[in-house]
């Protein structure tokens, strides 16, 4: 079909690694079939397999294929799981592009780097841990950038170092956990990216002087916002204040230039008693560019997207959590992040009834979606 042709051109560039007579099923079209299959609610091989028999006679007409049955889910295993997951990343990271508005001005654009573990993915009979990837996050777009696979020897630090190096991130602001280090900041300048790091007791000589330094200047820039919800009223208030004294003779010297103070004071409403309680917190964040509190806050409060939409939708609504593949377990990551974006794309509805309705609505339906 045309309007699937710009996306099999761009599965069409992973390279196959089968014998020329092993090719009975092409590799694009296994690919598209599978990621349809995660869209309409498959979470394992086997639910691949079902997808493309029920689907075959049409898949057939629509796609110019003579497959005379489906494939079992044992072929479709090892079709996907002998593939290169580095060559699978960077087919995938050119898909999110054309999804994404072209006009987008790259310094409104924020990007959240985020580790997650697939936590039912290790292997004890050949005592490999738990497969662990890095996210980047696209918050204002809601898809997916790219993914990188964390070393069992390595760690998060060294896998978002590298992958700010990797991405195109100039002039956007890249939110990432409070575990990064002086490198990353050197990674991220390097990269031209702006990066805003929440700042705890890992490094509590840098964050007592942080803490001093915004109480005892005023604010370059304030932003105040009011949020709320059932029984809870919350009030966010971003002061961002410059960072010379703090880093004054400091290794941090040249890196960071601006701090930003978070305070949420938030009420909460006993539902049973009516009675009305109150918490106040304060989180300090750097910085290694000037940024206006509205910006800084923006980027904070969307960095917390990656857990409550991208996780959260990976863990509870693809199972990605209860998934037991344990032989190279990124590639089917990776076909849950092309689903992820899809259904993204065309959204109309929540996330778990959007792909519920997209499983009732069948084939037909389903192949007038954007794609690319």
């Amino acid at each position: 079909m045309q309007s699937f042709d710009p996306f099999l051109t761009v599965l069409r560039e992973i390279p196959d690694s089968r014998r020329a007579e092993g090719k009975l099923y092409k590799l694009p079209h296994v690919l598209l079939f599978s990621i349809l299959a995660v869209v309409t609610g498959g979470n394992s091989f086997r639910s691949i397999e079902t997808f493309i028999k029920v689907h075959r006679r049409r898949l057939n007409a629509a796609f110019g294929l003579r497959w005379k049955r489906a494939p079992a889910h044992t072929a479709i295993r090892y079709i996907l799981q002998g593939l290169d997951p580095q060559a699978v990343e960077q087919v995938f990271r050119r898909h999110p592009a054309g999804l994404r508005d072209a006009a987008a001005d790259p310094s409104r654009r924020t990007i959240s780097l985020n580790g997650k573990t697939l936590k039912r993915g290790s292997d004890n009979f050949t005592d490999r841990k738990t497969a662990q990837l890095l996210h980047a996050f696209d918050t204002e777009a809601g898809l997916v950038q790219a993914h990188i696979d964390i070393d069992e020897k390595s760690n998060e630090i060294l896998a978002a170092q590298q992958l700010l190096g990797e991405l195109q991130v100039a002039q956007c602001v890249v939110t990432l956990d409070a575990l990064h280090c002086k490198k990353t900041f050197e990674a991220a300048a390097q990269a031209q990216a702006q990066v805003i790091v929440q700042l705890k007791d890992n490094q509590p000589t840098l964050a007592q002087k942080v803490e001093a330094v915004s109480g005892s200047q005023r604010p370059a820039s304030t932003d105040t916002s009011i949020t709320t919800g059932r029984n809870r009223h919350e009030t966010r208030t971003a002061e961002v204040f410059r960072a010379t004294r703090a880093v004054a003779a400091t290794k941090w010297k040249s890196l960071i230039k601006g701090i930003v103070r978070v305070t949420r004071d938030v009420l909460h409403r006993n539902a049973k008693t009516g009675v009305w309680s109150s918490t106040s917190e304060v989180a300090y964040y750097i910085a290694n560019s000037p940024i206006s509190a509205r910006r800084a806050a923006a980027a904070i409060r969307g960095h917390w997207h990656v857990d409550n939409k991208l996780h959260y939708t990976r863990d509870v609504t693809f199972q990605e959590d209860q998934s037991r593949i344990r032989h190279n377990p990124g590639i089917f990551a990776r076909l849950r992040s092309f689903a992820y974006n899809i259904l993204r794309r065309n959204q109309n509805s929540t996330f778990s009834q959007h792909r519920y309705a997209a499983a009732l609505a069948g084939l037909d339906t389903l192949l007038k979606w954007s794609f690319s």
